[in-house]
């Protein structure tokens, strides 16, 4: 039992297949309206062409009953007989008495399919009522069902605004989820873009999904049909709507047959169309002079209503937008809602419509503003310098200049002539303004200096941070205190705060949201990722309805950052690559470069080297500058990048650099991570006294579960690499505690104990399950690195990316008969013939 399309005929197909397989009889029938007038109609298929016996006719119930019930047994020629009838509601009473029956005396076993909502013969009821028949409620799938679906029909991660957006429209139901899908992928609406499923304009409605919906509204009256067309241009209707424009008898009829449904909105009733699929089908077959009339018709009765609520100003705007005949101050105030929402483009249409109304400066700003969020800088440049000379406040000229300053460092990577702000700042006598301007200024100076400079320059601030509203500049010195190390301070000040506990709104400005984004990173950086996780789902749970929200693209940032170091690598990519993709589409070039660099890693460890390269490759592509605080992360990003096409040597340099600029610069958490990276790689002995030393001026539990695992593969201690592995678990970084495991387990085989080293390659396998996927080098080649030298891994690992032999020796700084004996060493161990078989040798992991 379940609403219509959920799968219930889907599912019993599959459980008569089960019993064909088992060797059961099938019967199956399927009920509908037409059936409904035939005695016996729905069985038709099942039953001997008519009763035996001259004088036995149909209205003899009880005998007819009986002898169809023994000649439906008969037809299982004495195997157990399953009797299948679909949609069991429209059975007549002749056909639902002999199912019950059949069920009664154990002739049968009886699989029936009901509509919910749907008026069921009472045979049926008794069925489940007096238990010959357990009933099994087909729901609607859950949002986390539906994604898994599409994953798994599409064969990649889609990404979280798309999946909103097809969860939204197909409301958990499969077969509406199944035709808005192909509809999108025959229109070239859902695509696959840099290895995410993306819906980049509206599904279109198959003509089976049409056919489905207007069978499903049957045969409505004009007035009917005029209830629905109302819905459709105008939902949610009120009480006063449907008073002045609805006939009475018709809503009821249609909120009885499920196509709308009423709802209490505080002491408001609200009427809404029962699926949004029916608004889409309803809507097709209005015309535009139909949907002109509807919506001017709507606005006028919640004009003349009186009392409005704020909310309603958007709602009363765009039916103005569609049917004419709104006031430029209507307009211009639903622009600003509109905007408040993130909706640009409908901002923008309402803006431009107020400004034919004649308005002024507020709307002329707010079309300048959708249209930089849209990604058109030259054209959002060319209406703020005309509205620069138009600007008559301290406000105005302040709100242009920072948009301007906006529009060329956040949309174009464009580092803009500071006297924009400089020229401004001196000229307006409002305090308040002249410090959005001076901070921004400095927000934007700090991207080229390294973490101890900027903290340096700004020490003077730190006495002040819990004393006033944290601003832009107030984020970069958090951050790079941050980056510096001093994570337990940075979140000292965001707990002192008076605001720091709340989670900002979606409709609040980036600076904000930027500042949620230090806090969650620091809780990452310091080990507590639980924390992080946390205050991200909360904060996930705000964004979640306004997937085209600045806010969104944060939350999604970060949430990479914390599944990156959880090891969660596929959920990693995809959070990343929604981020990155909505900053863009947003017209945030400059900070999609961030995620990108998590989206790249995330590939790369996954061993997925040909995509990690392209993603980087789009990183390159964005044209925009790079910020010396991001420079550590993006060398890391290239160093995983070669370590997964088998460049160990370049992962090597790139990640020394990345150390030694991260000390240089005091980038300390770059500098302790790209350490730690050249340890997971090989290199623990010549990295670990340094990372120990590094990890000691970094605040936390992570830093120092970094430096023990260097320290304790230096020291080829299985025994303190578990507890490593043990460190790195309760802390939620689940791929470098399946490392330290598998390091232990290659240790514990050299040393020849066997069982527990069983124990710690079970141990290893048991995470990396848990990280979709990942291929880093200590787990992803155990086999080979057990029977292997490192100097022979490294040689053969080197050979199978296609290097030379007089390559490698450069590269290893051994001479070339060393190479040569390394590889043959390699080739016996691993009882290959050749060169050729290397790659598949080196990645058998049984184990594992």
């Amino acid at each position: 039992m379940g609403p219509a399309g959920v799968g219930k005929t889907t599912l019993a197909l599959r459980y008569l297949e089960l019993a064909r397989k088992r060797g059961m009889a099938v019967a199956r029938a399927s009920a509908t309206r037409a059936s409904q007038a035939l005695p016996f109609g729905a069985l038709a298929p099942v039953l001997p062409p008519g009763p035996d016996g001259d004088d036995l006719g149909r209205d003899n119930q009880t005998e007819l009953l009986r002898r169809y019930g023994r000649a439906v047994a008969e037809t299982a020629g004495g195997r157990p007989l399953v009797v299948f009838v679909d949609d069991a509601h429209l059975l007549d009473g002749g056909s639902a008495t002999l199912v019950h029956q059949l069920a009664l005396t154990g002739k049968a076993t009886v699989l029936l399919t009901v509509q919910s909502g749907q008026t069921v013969p009472d045979p049926v009821v008794a069925l489940w009522k007096d238990a010959l028949a357990e009933r099994i409620e087909v729901a609607v799938l859950p949002d986390a069902a539906i994604e898994e679906l599409l994953v798994t029909v599409l064969g990649g991660p889609v990404d979280t605004a798309s999946l909103r957006q097809l969860a939204d429209h197909c409301r958990g139901n499969p077969m509406v989820l199944r035709e808005l899908v192909i509809g999108a992928l025959d229109s070239g609406a859902l695509a696959a873009d840099g290895g995410i499923w993306r819906l980049r304009s509206e599904p279109r409605l198959t003509a089976r999904l049409v056919e489905l919906v207007a069978l499903r509204l049957g045969n409505l009256t004009d007035a009917e049909r005029a209830v629905l067309e109302l819905a459709a241009v105008g939902e949610p209707l009120g009480q006063a709507e449907l008073a002045r424009l609805a006939d009475p008898r018709s809503v009821e009829t249609l909120e009885r047959k499920g196509l709308i449904t009423s709802r209490a909105d505080g002491r408001r009733v609200q009427v809404w169309l029962a699926h949004p699929v029916v608004g889409d089908v309803v809507r097709v077959g209005v015309s535009v002079l139909r949907e002109r009339a509807l919506t001017r018709s709507l606005a006028e009765v919640i004009e003349t209503t009186g009392a409005r609520r704020r909310e309603d100003t958007l709602r009363l705007a765009s039916l103005r937008l569609a049917g004419g005949g709104g006031s430029a101050s209507l307009l211009q105030a639903g622009a600003i809602a509109a905007r408040a929402r993130h909706d640009h483009p409908l901002a923008e249409q309402l803006a431009r419509a107020a400004l034919a109304e004649g308005a002024g400066f507020g709307a002329r700003f707010v079309a300048a503003e959708a249209a930089h969020f849209q990604g058109r800088p030259a054209q959002a440049e060319r209406e703020l310098a005309s509205l620069a000379a138009d600007a008559a406040s301290d406000a105005e000229r302040a709100r242009v200049a920072l948009l301007r300053f906006d529009n060329a460092f956040l949309l174009q990577g464009r580092v803009p002539d500071l006297r924009l702000l400089d020229d401004v700042a001196g000229a307006i006598a409002d305090p308040f303004w002249r410090d959005q301007l001076l901070d921004r200024r400095s927000f934007v100076m700090s991207f080229s200096r390294g973490p101890r400079a900027v903290v340096e320059t700004a020490s003077a601030s730190l006495g002040h941070l819990g004393s006033e509203p944290f601003t832009a500049a107030h984020m970069v010195l958090m951050y790079n205190l941050s980056r510096l190390g001093r994570l337990d301070e940075v979140i000292r000040l965001f707990g002192a705060h008076p605001a720091s506990a709340a989670i900002p709104s979606p409709d609040q400005p980036w600076v904000p949201w930027s500042l949620f984004s230090v806090r969650v990173i620091t809780l990452i950086w310091a080990g507590r990722l639980h924390e992080a996780e946390e205050l991200l789902t909360r904060a996930q749970s705000v964004v979640i309805d306004q997937p085209a929200a600045e806010a969104s693209a944060f939350v999604a940032y970060r949430l990479a950052s914390l599944h990156l170091e959880q090891g969660r690598l596929m959920s990693a990519f995809r959070r990343a690559s929604e981020s990155y993709t909505l900053f863009q589409q947003l017209g945030r070039g400059f900070a999609a470069q961030l995620p990108y660099t998590d989206a790249v890693q995330a590939l790369a460890l996954a061993g997925q080297a040909d995509r990690a390269a392209g993603t980087l490759a789009a990183l390159g592509a964005l044209g925009v500058p790079a910020m010396l605080i991001n420079e550590t992360e993006a060398l890391r990003a290239r160093a995983w990048t070669a370590a997964a096409a088998g460049d160990l040597p370049a992962a090597r340099q790139h990640l020394e650099t990345a150390a030694d600029l991260g000390q240089e610069i005091g980038d300390l958490i770059g500098a302790v991570s790209a350490l730690h990276d050249l340890a997971r790689l090989g290199h623990a002995r010549q990295v670990s006294a340094r990372l120990a030393a590094l990890a000691t001026q970094v605040d936390g539990d992570l830093a120092a579960a970094r430096a023990a695992y260097a320290s304790a593969l230096a020291a080829r201690d299985s025994e303190v690499l578990g507890k490593v592995a043990d460190d790195f678990e309760d802390l939620g970084t689940i791929l470098y505690a399946a490392e330290a495991s598998a390091e232990a387990a290659v240790l514990l085989r050299h040393a020849g104990e066997t069982r527990r080293a069983a124990a710690a390659e079970q141990r290893a396998a048991r995470l990396l399950a848990r990280c979709e996927g990942a291929a880093t080098p200590p787990v992803g080649f155990i086999t080979a690195r057990v029977r292997l030298t490192q100097g022979e891994f490294d040689t053969a690992m080197q050979a199978a990316a296609g290097r030379s032999n007089k390559q490698i020796a450069a590269e290893m700084q051994l001479s070339v008969r060393t190479v040569e004996s390394h590889l043959q060493r390699a080739y016996e161990k691993l009882g290959i013939s050749g060169r050729h078989e290397l790659a598949g040798a080196l990645q058998d992991q049984p184990a594992v």
